[in-house]
């Protein structure tokens, strides 16, 4: 049996939608279930709705703890070794979950396995482009050091419930993309697997999107410290993950000149460049965040306006 486990705040609008899409799987054995994280509008009622047409669907409330935390607490509760995860307000194709399952049997040592997902934008559907050939169907063996994008979606994958609790499941400090510190986790202790087919549709139109909410100011640095203080002992075993992490970085910390901002930005974003690995990065980052904040600045400048005379 599979446990797929929905986390849900404020999605009246939409849960019911995403339920259908769950309930109208091809592939039927399954447990839904869905943490409340103390919602203040009808979305409860609408499940309550359900669970008296569907007696695989289960309702667990707590407090508002946020979205890692309502993940965790669905990880917890799953009574499946495969947990597939979906979130309040996205839809599934009908035979999402029979692929997801399919691809436990023939990758059997992956903890982590995906299928594409396409955005929902203004009612138009936006694929990710994720730079493998389309219908690739396999495990990644360099996830780091081979170039794509960020292959797995919270609302388009299934992985190992185990592995989930080993690696210590959603880090409940982080707020936005903390699916990706989960999943780098994954990747880094367990062999992982991608299919290159849409079966997975993210709604960005739908209420109460975390992007929409979050004060970018605070995640910018915060998240950051959050990421990398546990990843740094994977560095010196994996140099293709150091220059990895450590260039995403840096390049978030000069996004909106947070590092050369006002002196709490400086502050913040100090205690983060201590931890980059600049031994596999650009030149360019290695001159703006190992010299003098002020010669750093004009190499930052420099490569702005190098930028817009090759656009030019």
């Amino acid at each position: 049996m599979i446990s797929v486990v929905i986390p849900l705040f404020n999605k009246e609008r939409n849960i019911g939608s995403t339920l259908e899409s769950v309930l109208n799987q091809t592939y039927s054995d399954f447990e839904v279930v869905i943490v409340d994280d103390g919602s203040t509008d009808g979305s409860a009622e609408v499940v309550r709705g359900y669970m008296t047409r569907y007696n695989c669907i289960r309702l667990v409330e707590q407090a508002n703890s946020g979205v890692s935390a309502a993940r965790n607490r669905g990880i917890k509760e799953a009574f499946g070794d495969y947990v597939a995860l979906i979130d309040g307000d996205d839809i599934w194709d009908k035979g999402c979950l029979a692929e997801l399952v399919s691809m436990s049997v023939d990758f059997p040592d992956a903890a982590l396995l995906g299928v594409n997902y396409a955005d929902v934008i203004e009612g138009k559907i936006v694929p990710y482009i994720q730079g493998l050939p389309d219908g690739f169907r396999d495990y990644i063996d360099d996830y780091f050091g081979t170039s794509h994008g960020d292959l797995f979606c919270a609302s388009s994958v299934i992985l190992k419930r185990e592995a989930a609790i080993a690696v210590g499941m959603f880090d409940e400090r982080i707020r936005y993309a903390e699916d990706l510190d989960f999943w780098y986790r994954l990747i880094l202790n367990y062999p992982v697997a991608f299919y290159n087919k849409v079966y997975a549709y993210y709604n960005k139109d739908a209420d109460n999107r975390a992007e929409k909410n979050i004060n970018a100011h605070f995640e910018i640095t915060q998240r950051w410290e959050c990421y990398i203080e546990k990843f740094v002992p994977y560095f010196g075993e994996n140099k293709a993950f150091a220059r990895f992490l450590s260039t995403r970085v840096a390049a978030n910390l000069l996004y909106g000149h947070y590092y050369f901002g006002n002196r709490h930005d400086r502050e913040s974003t100090n205690r983060i460049v201590r931890y980059l690995s600049y031994t596999n990065m650009s030149i360019k980052y290695r001159l703006i965040f190992q010299t003098p904040r002020f010669f750093g600045w004009i190499v930052y400048q420099l490569s702005l306006m190098k930028k817009k005379m090759i656009k030019a």
